[in-house]
């Protein structure tokens, strides 16, 4: 009874969503009003083992068995200001790169390393599930925007079908893009960029699956910052899968940070599909076991703000898109809870800091309204964790 009582409360605060991104056309800007107003114009260079389907962004919904690149310039608007004429996001039809027969991801590689030239870095965006390429171009234009990156922007998008109610089959096409990702992830290596990597959600099986790959191939190093957020992993106690996927790229990352929350409702419902297994991305505490070699860093941020479902909470959350930013940086975790931190502190600690456990900086006002939490507490009646 309970339950269908709770079915019924979360379809009334649903109403009128849908949760499938390929059926929405999201209005996707940046956290940030700055006083003149101004839209910026990001390029991200992609590879994608998506097949092209001849729509504005080049891109669809199936896999294709090939990896094709290119680049596309986005307009990321900036939020929404009283009393300003609002701007609309775009994405410009994707110019080609060639990057596969015998080209191999040299052209990639080549169109990375040249939008890089003078700074030496390049950041690359894996996506999660149920995710368009339209979205996932638009996202890394803004975690780009939102984050200041002054260097190239790049982006893995593997075959996600965009369908809330296709997560299994998220989960197969995640699986396939391995060993394309492995290929972008050499390519970038074999540049000498300092090569940054944001994975999100599904998107982070994928990529620590490559990282692991590669370092056991001793490409080293794979990466600078390896930043994972809500990473939908198996961390179970006795079979721990995301523990041996940072022990064996270990050797290839310089610096591993983990943001994860407890207040995850889609991490809370693929518990239940796994017949009740942990997740890496939803309980931060349990997390802080992973920071004990001392190269990983965990930042609890349940408080911050962020879609219904509380999974997209990075792409919402100026808190968030702050410490991102710092991290990116390369200022450590404890310097980013010092009082004395540049531009002030993005974390807190929770009690003592010698535990580890760091908390997102967020003002009380700024964190989930009533509806988002009455949902988040009923989420689990329908879901239920075994």
């Amino acid at each position: 009874m309970w339950a269908r009582v709770a079915a019924l409360a979360c379809a009334v605060l649903l109403t009128g969503c849908t949760l499938s991104e390929s059926l929405r056309h999201d209005d996707i800007r940046s956290v940030w009003a700055p006083a003149n107003n101004a839209t910026a114009h990001p390029t991200v260079i992609f590879a994608t083992d998506r097949e092209p389907d001849g729509s504005a962004s080049g891109y669809g919904l199936h896999w294709s068995a090939t990896t094709h690149c290119g680049r596309s310039r986005l307009s990321i608007p900036a939020a929404f200001r009283w009393g300003a004429k609002p701007d609309w996001p775009n994405v410009e039809a994707p110019s080609p790169i060639v990057c596969d027969g015998s080209a191999d991801m040299g052209g990639f590689a080549a169109a990375v390393a040249t939008a890089a030239k003078g700074c030496g870095r390049v950041l690359l965006f894996v996506h999660g599930y149920n995710t368009t390429f339209r979205t996932a171009l638009l996202r890394a234009g803004q975690i780009a925007t939102d984050t200041q990156w002054r260097c190239a922007a790049a982006l893995f998008s593997w075959s996600s079908e965009a369908k809330f109610d296709r997560y299994a089959a998220d989960i197969e096409r995640s699986g396939y893009a391995v060993p394309e990702l492995i290929d972008t992830l050499r390519a970038l290596a074999a540049t000498g960029l300092k090569v940054e990597i944001l994975a999100h959600s599904m998107g982070v099986r994928p990529t620590l699956s490559a990282i692991a790959a590669l370092c056991g191939h001793h490409v080293a190093p794979v990466a600078d910052q390896l930043i994972l957020a809500a990473p939908d992993v198996s961390a179970e106690h006795d079979n721990d899968d995301f523990a041996h996927f940072l022990k064996g790229g270990a050797p290839c990352v310089k610096r591993t940070t983990i943001y994860a929350s407890d207040n995850d409702l889609i991490l809370a419902a693929s518990e239940g599909v796994h017949g009740g297994v942990p997740r890496a991305g939803r309980v931060p505490l349990r997390d802080l076991q992973y920071a004990a070699d001392g190269h990983v860093d965990v930042v609890d941020a349940s408080a911050a703000r962020g879609d219904p479902l509380g999974h997209a909470y990075f792409l919402f959350s100026f808190e968030m898109m702050d410490d991102l930013m710092w991290t990116l940086a390369g200022l450590p975790i404890a310097a980013r809870a010092d009082p004395a931190a540049p531009g002030g502190p993005t974390l807190r600690c929770a009690g003592a800091c010698a535990d580890g456990h760091y908390v997102l900086k967020v003002a009380d006002s700024r964190g989930p309204d009533f509806k988002t939490r009455l949902l988040r507490h009923l989420w689990p009646l329908i879901f239920r964790v075994q």
